[in-house]
This record gives C-alpha cells, structure tokens and sequence, in this order.
C-alpha cells in the first residue's frame, strides 16, 4: 500500500534565504553605486598627498572657505523663505474651497517639476538681464532711472533656486495639513480665539514635524546646486560643488574635490541629524510620507 505524500504547507512569511535572495539585486546595486564609490571618497580624501592634512590645506584656502560659507549661508536663506512660502501656499491649497485657487496654486507649484533645469535657468536669465524684463519694467514704471545688475549676483541665484525648491516644500507639508481637521480651528474661533491665534496655537504644534522635515529636505538639496549658482551667480555665488568641479576637471586635484564633497556630506549629515532629533525619526517619517 502506497504512503500518501506530504506536502509541504503554504506559509505566509518568506524563510531567511528567499528574503536574501529577494535583496540580493538591491543589495549589489547599493555596494555598486553606494558603498564602493562612498569608500572610494574617504580613501582619496585621506590619501595622498597629506592625508588627514588634506582637510587642513582646505581650510587654510580662502577661497575654499568663502566657498563652503556661501553654500551653507545661501542654503539657508533659500531654505527660509522656500519653507516660509511653501507654508502659506500648502495651507492655501488645503484650506481653500475655490477650485480656481486650487488650481492656480497647485499649476504654480508643479510648474518647476515640468520644467527642465536648463529652460529654468535661461528663464532667470531672460527675467534678470540688464535689458531684460525685470529692468524693463521698473525703467517704464518709473522706479529706476538705469538697468539694475541683477544677473550673477547672489540675489539671482537665491531667486532661481527659491523657485526650484518651492515644490519640496509644498508637497510635504500638504501631506501634513491634510491631515489635520479644520473643525479644530472653526472650534478655536468659537473659543473666542481670532484666525491668526487659531493658526498659531492649533495648526502650527501640529504641522511642526512636516516643517522640520521640509526645511531638512530642502537644506540638504541646496547645498548640493551646481547649475543655478554656476549660470546665475558666477563667481559672486560661488558653490562648493562648482569648487568640486573646477579642482576636478580644471586644476587636477581630486584630494581636494573629495575633501570638499566628505565636507557637503558632513553638512548633510549633520542637518539630518538635527531633524531627527528634534522630531524623532518616526514622525520625521511621517511627515516627509
């Protein structure tokens, strides 16, 4: 008489060695991409030809140091007044009840993601130059008697860049306010509070996390701008990674490139940290979705 055979029962969870096999693709892409050329930055950082002192023949360069302080100074104005901004047209979007609003608002903030870097910043170019539209129209108006140099200066590059970034603020921080009921506020008002109190005592302990992590998102992915800077601000703005770029490709210093790119991502790190430890790593998860 034949014995039935016995199958093996379905399980809901995968063994230790399917799930190994499941990363596996993921697992060789990041030490490709990730790692390798990670560890491949801290070796020519610390290489030759001084090693650690690498980092000190950086510091004792003006230029270089003026350079690192302008990219993070410049960062965080834009990073102020894109969060700023994006504050006020996030609530708009969220609280609005006019489709046409909604839909102004909402085509003004996806405009730059449509767009591509360049035809951004010819844009720019078009608006700041001495006879462009910018001068044109203060000199009609009346303001201004002369063009205005407005182009390769710091003003246009935080301009550029402010308009660049707004979507990275928006975005999250709609994500947060969706989820905020505004029977909350209409229940502040019946309290005797105005609008103005109702925003800042109920809205804003409850949108913090979603303005930490966007002012987060937008630091970090400032201090890494390469065109805008370059195109706009020439050497009035200079950026660490135009600095990267020329001891790469024009002065043949690849020690000194990757001492300031081991700097930018000590920046990055630094401001990441921060964010979590003032939100907590859950909630900054939430907010940035």
């Amino acid at each position: 008489m034949r014995r039935p055979t016995r199958t093996r029962g379905w399980q809901s969870t995968f063994s230790g060695l399917t799930g190994l096999g499941l990363i596996a693709p993921f697992l060789v892409v990041a030490a490709v991409f990730i790692l390798y050329p990670f560890v491949e930055l801290l070796r020519t950082a610390f290489g030759e030809p001084d090693g650690f002192g690498n980092f000190g023949d950086f510091f004792h360069s003006p230029a270089a140091r003026r350079t690192l302080w302008t990219t993070c100074l410049t960062s965080l104005i834009v990073t102020v007044i894109v969060v700023a901004v994006g504050a006020v047209l996030a609530w708009s979007l969220r609280a609005t009840k006019s489709r046409l609003t909604r839909m102004v608002i909402a085509l003004a903030v996806f405009m730059p993601l449509w767009m591509g870097a360049v035809m951004k910043i010819y844009v720019f170019t078009v608006l700041f130059e001495r006879f462009g539209v910018v001068n044109r129209t203060l000199t009609w108006l009346g303001v201004i008697d002369e063009p205005m140099h407005l182009l390769r200066t710091q003003f246009a590059v935080v301009a550029g860049m402010v308009y660049q970034m707004l979507p990275y603020a928006v975005l999250p921080l709609y994500a947060v306010y969706v989820t905020i009921d505004l029977n909350l506020i209409q229940a502040a008002e019946s309290m005797g509070a105005s609008r103005t109190r109702a925003l800042r005592d109920v809205v804003a302990p409850l949108a913090l996390p979603g303005l930490l992590a966007s002012t987060v998102i937008v630091y970090v992915i400032c201090i890494g701008y390469y065109l805008t800077p370059v195109l706009l601000g020439g050497a009035t703005a200079p950026f660490t990674a135009s600095l990267i770029a020329d001891d790469i490709f024009n002065l043949f210093e690849p020690a000194q490139a990757a001492v300031a790119s081991v700097l930018l991502l000590i920046v990055a790190g630094l401001v990441i940290l921060g964010g979590l430890r003032l939100v907590g790593k859950e909630r900054m998860r939430r907010a940035i979705g």
